[in-house]
């Protein structure tokens, strides 16, 4: 059986993308450097789990031909939590570690690779499509990324391009709204805004976020964007090779405490007045709206998750997957 490839297959979107995967009878390779199971363990044993790196060419070529890899899901990368840490080591991962699926998709003749980029690459949100207006921000939206990870995501966007133009090589490239879903909070810091509300309200703990209320943007759930990751690997008769992944709407702070006070029962969350609910200078300006027409019209995307069932599945799996809720600083 042909196998599908997902760098970053047991991750906080990967994981996600694996079980959708599965879910279609398909052979699913996970190629990690540190395999995470957490969110696997009830279907591992349909899985093949390796661990590898993407910055080893020759591994990545061998494990290639070993499983009959057909189609390759790009999704490891180092996040911006890193960047403090080792900023070149951010570079070296994303950008090295993208040359080296290229290579090795071209060299294997891989039938797609689906690039998993980020709103980063984007500029920031300005006039009419930031407050309090959001019009929605479609592919053709301005890049002028302000971060060294938006900057090796937008780098890698254009060799993507490249192969496609130079080599034949099957491509496309996604870009999502903001991403939520279980492990969020623990793996991704700071980005993990919405994990802290839920599990904060499953714990019955008080959470005061002290800005933001008036904030929107477009929250998408990681089982729709795996939908999403799915479908574009698969499509065909493609027009374009640029797809924004989100729910095309924008949900303010202060709705998200009270659907999540409203689930619960409780009056646990507060978000305090204004904007940028995450305080962190870098993420002020990339509170975007996202325009999906292109992924409903090519690829057949639709997102099936509002924010109300999102909470409910969310509760529902960190059960299932006997997952602790957990508050971090």
């Amino acid at each position: 059986m042909a196998s599908v490839l997902v760098t970053g297959g047991s991750g906080v979107i990967g994981s996600w993308v694996t079980r959708a995967l599965v879910d279609r009878g398909m052979r699913v390779v996970i190629y990690s450097r540190h395999p995470n199971p957490t969110l696997l363990k009830d279907i591992l044993n349909k899985v093949d789990c390796i661990e590898g790196d993407v910055l080893d060419l020759p591994r990545i070529l061998n494990v290639i031909k070993q499983h009959g890899v057909e189609r390759i899901i790009h999704m490891s990368a180092s996040l911006p939590k890193a960047l403090d840490a080792n900023p070149y080591m951010v570079y070296h991962v994303n950008v090295d570690g993208t040359m080296n699926i290229l290579e090795a998709a071209r060299l294997m003749n891989i039938r797609r690779v689906v690039y998993t980029s980020t709103k980063g690459v984007l500029a920031p949100a300005s006039g009419e499509y930031a407050y309090p207006t959001y019009k929605p921000v479609d592919e053709d939206y301005p890049k002028a990324p302000n971060s060294i990870y938006g900057a090796t995501k937008f780098f890698c966007e254009n060799m993507v391009e490249s192969y496609n133009r130079l080599f034949g090589l099957d491509v496309v490239v996604l870009r999502f709204g903001m991403v939520y879903g279980p492990e969020k909070q623990t793996r991704h810091g700071e980005l993990g805004i919405h994990s802290k509300i839920i599990e904060s309200a499953m714990l019955g703990q008080p959470l005061k976020i002290p800005q933001g209320r008036d904030e929107r943007e477009d929250i998408v759930y990681t089982r729709d964007i795996a939908q999403g990751i799915v479908l574009a690997c698969f499509a065909e008769n493609l027009k374009h090779r640029v797809f924004h992944i989100g729910t095309g709407k924008g949900i303010s702070y202060g709705e998200i405490a009270e659907t999540v006070n409203r689930f619960f029962g409780k009056q646990l969350i507060e978000v305090g007045p204004g904007l940028n609910p995450m305080i962190a200078p870098w993420v002020a300006g990339f509170y975007f709206v996202m325009n999906i027409d292109r992924a409903r019209q090519e690829l057949g995307y639709k997102p099936q998750y509002d924010y109300a069932a999102a909470v409910q599945d969310y509760v529902a799996m960190l059960k299932l997957l006997d997952i602790k809720p957990q508050v971090l600083c």
